[in-house]
């Protein structure tokens, strides 16, 4: 199985050969579609130049989005799904978002019993557990 190359284009991971076969699939359906449309509708006599090259460029569009579909039928997303926080790295998060870890203390200190129960639930807990938040407010074994 070879190995595929990804690149990092609008925080999203593609590779590099997909990303291109989908592009030459747009631009060759996307100008098909308007070109065979404009030839259509510039014969027809009935039509105003104008509004053909309207109804041409309308329908270049929809060659364009079934383009698209089609692209998106082919080639499937790349992305890492995780399961749970366990493994990540929570002070880069909290960094990305615009956080220090004392920020994020702080906020859970004031987090009431059901958005902390939520958080459990989701298996989102991971950030209680810096500060004992979890065992000091939590609703699995302690009071409501």
């Amino acid at each position: 199985m070879e190995k595929k190359k990804y690149a990092e284009l609008w925080g999203d991971r593609v590779v590099l050969k997909e990303l291109a076969l989908a592009s030459i699939i747009g631009i060759v359906m996307t100008m098909a579609f308007y070109l065979v449309a404009s030839k259509f509708f510039l014969s027809n006599e009935n039509i105003e130049p104008g509004l053909a090259k309207g109804y041409s460029l309308m329908v270049g569009i929809a060659g364009c989005i079934l383009s698209g579909a089609i692209s998106s039928k082919l080639f499937k997303p790349k992305r890492d799904i995780v399961d749970s926080g366990d493994d990540i790295d929570i002070e880069g998060a909290l960094e990305a978002a615009g956080l220090t870890l004392e920020d994020e203390k702080k906020n859970g200190k004031n987090a009431d019993k059901q958005s902390i129960a939520e958080m459990e639930k989701y298996g989102l807990d991971t950030l209680l557990e810096i500060d004992g938040l979890k065992d000091n407010k939590s609703t699995k074994g302690g009071e409501n």
